[in-house]
């Protein structure tokens, strides 16, 4: 009954952490989906003819870019711990 119990707490530790894990994947995902917005705004903002801006322009789309594959690469990770069996 012992190695029962142990085996029950192991499962609910497990399922905990898979619970935190996927709350922090997904409030990842949604800050770099905010950034993603705000730097889509910030970019058409921008879209003047000075070089300058057009640089400035240019980073932003970069940095845009850069979260939108950040939040893939972060919704992959959240799919493989969604898969866990946690039983």
């Amino acid at each position: 009954m012992h190695s029962l119990a142990l085996a029950q707490t192991g499962a609910a530790d497990a399922a905990w952490a898979k619970t935190q894990t996927l709350a922090a994947l997904r409030s990842a995902v949604e800050a770099l989906d905010d950034a993603r917005a705000s730097l889509a705004v910030l970019t058409a903002d921008t879209d003047w003819h000075s070089d300058g801006v057009r640089a400035m322009q240019h980073s932003l789309e970069d940095l845009r870019r850069g979260a939108r594959i950040e939040a893939s690469e972060i919704r992959s990770r959240e799919s493989e711990v969604e898969r866990i069996d946690v039983s």
